[in-house]
């Protein structure tokens, strides 16, 4: 049970990344062409909540991870 955990926590940063990266690439594309109205659809709004919950998973166990004694 623990491996599926440590994988999930291991893939989070990176799947949190991704998701920024894609989001500020909508931002960028949407202030030169707002006819895309990337910002305006609900697929990214799903992305924005998806890329929310992830990140404070991601704070959560990184302020756990910080915090056990060595």
């Amino acid at each position: 049970m623990k491996k599926p955990f440590r994988i999930f926590f291991a893939l989070l940063p990176h799947i949190t990344l991704i998701l920024s990266l894609m989001l500020l690439t909508f931002f960028v594309i949407d202030l030169f062409n707002e006819s895309m109205a990337f910002l305006n659809n609900t697929i990214t709004k799903y992305l924005v909540g998806i890329l929310s919950l992830l990140t404070v998973i991601l704070s959560v166990f990184s302020v756990l991870r910080d915090q056990r004694p060595r």
